[in-house]
């Protein structure tokens, strides 16, 4: 349980129980979602990103995130027990959580 003295002070690396790629992860959304046609995925420059996220990330957090990205694309994420480990729970899936919140990855319809 989260609210003991547990986990306190500590630095806990959390993770679900699989390791999966963005374009997993958006076909995931997307299902969810209740798309019946696939998502496309673009390819843009580094450059393309960070304006087009400039006006909501700042320049230094950006560049290190995509540095992050670099670094470990094509590799698969290093996964823990931790989750269950402070809740008792197993982790749940990427694909559980996006269920669970499939009304947010919606497009609302206007008529």
């Amino acid at each position: 349980m989260l609210t003991g003295q547990g986990p306190r002070g500590g630095t806990h690396h959390l993770t679900g129980p699989q390791s999966i790629t963005f374009a997993e992860q958006i076909a995931t959304l997307s299902r969810a979602a209740g798309r019946t046609t696939p998502v496309d995925i673009r390819t843009v420059t580094r450059e393309q990103w960070l304006e087009s996220v400039s006006a909501f990330l700042p320049g230094e957090f950006a560049r290190a995130l995509l540095d992050h990205w670099a670094s470990t694309d094509g590799s698969p994420a290093v996964l823990t027990r931790t989750v269950e480990e402070l809740t008792g729970r197993p982790a749940r899936t990427f694909g559980e959580w996006a269920e669970e919140h499939a009304d947010a990855f919606r497009v609302e319809q206007t008529t």
